[in-house]
């Protein structure tokens, strides 16, 4: 998270005015123990949401969907430390290990008494874990059962089907410059648990031309989209009309629990594609 000068200064100038000092927040206090969200994450936003604890955000990115009526704080780049200090969250989420939160932001949740909860969100496994800590970190919201719902829900999706063949495939965004989703993500997980190969094994994100895509030859190219994929005619052109696929899902971009909603599409995507005579 990049932190400028302007962020201390910031702080400095709250400390000594707006709150009279920083002092860490009193846990004895009605309002300490409030649980009081800053989610700098659309991941961590959504993956909220679904657990149900959506009615305890305060503050997001300016990247959420569905909260745009609450303030931005900031995002995993920048955060606006005035505006995180005047929402006085309980705990702010943010879509990175905790070894990679910026120093500043953890000096900050140290002055103000913030639990920093932060987790890697890269594939359903990681999803699954962010899940599972929801219950233990907020016992008093009675989330356990919806948490225990979502990790099933993970886990079933995840689950390996045998097929007799495992056709070849690639996950790309359309466009000229096409993204790639390896086998490291969540969709490259999906795919792989429904029988198929990921042309990309061992990679998260990778930017492909079209000459990678002829090239790699795949079996099956599915193209991810939230609504209307766009115009598709070079990726069609680079494979041809019958080997490409539309997963449809909504927020297919953002991770989260929502997402083993696919499993029921790649699979019978992969089930029946048919090899060419």
């Amino acid at each position: 998270m990049h932190v400028t000068r302007r962020f201390w200064i910031h702080l400095a100038v709250i400390c000594m005015t707006s709150l009279g000092g920083c002092k860490p927040s009193n846990s004895d206090s009605p309002e300490s123990q409030a649980t009081r969200i800053a989610s700098l994450s659309p991941a961590m936003t959504m993956t909220l949401q679904q657990a149900g604890l959506g009615k305890h955000i305060v503050g997001r990115s300016a990247f959420c969907r569905d909260v745009e009526q609450l303030p931005t704080v900031g995002d995993l780049q920048r955060v606006n430390p005035e505006q995180l200090v005047r929402l006085t969250p309980s705990h702010v989420f943010i879509q990175r290990p905790l070894e990679s939160v910026d120093r500043g932001l953890r000096q900050l949740a140290q002055l103000h008494g913030w639990t920093i909860v932060a987790q890697r969100l890269v594939d359903l496994h990681d999803v699954a874990e962010l899940v599972r800590r929801l219950p233990v970190i907020f016992p008093a919201a009675g989330i356990n059962e919806k948490c225990d719902q979502l990790m099933t829900e993970i886990e079933d999706a995840l689950q390996l089907v045998e097929m007799t063949a495992s056709p070849s495939v690639l996950i790309v965004t359309p466009g000229p410059s096409p993204l790639a989703w390896g086998g490291d993500t969540y969709l490259g997980q999906l795919v792989e648990a429904a029988g198929g190969t990921n042309l990309l094994p061992d990679s998260e994100w990778r930017s492909l031309s079209l000459e990678d895509i002829v090239r790699l030859h795949p079996d099956l190219l599915l193209v991810p989209a939230d609504g209307d994929p766009g115009d598709l005619t070079a990726l069609q052109a680079a494979v041809g009309t019958d080997c490409l696929r539309v997963l449809s899902c909504s927020a297919i971009d953002v991770p989260g629990p929502h997402l083993a909603t696919l499993a029921p599409q790649i699979r019978s995507i992969l089930s029946s594609y048919t090899y060419p005579p």
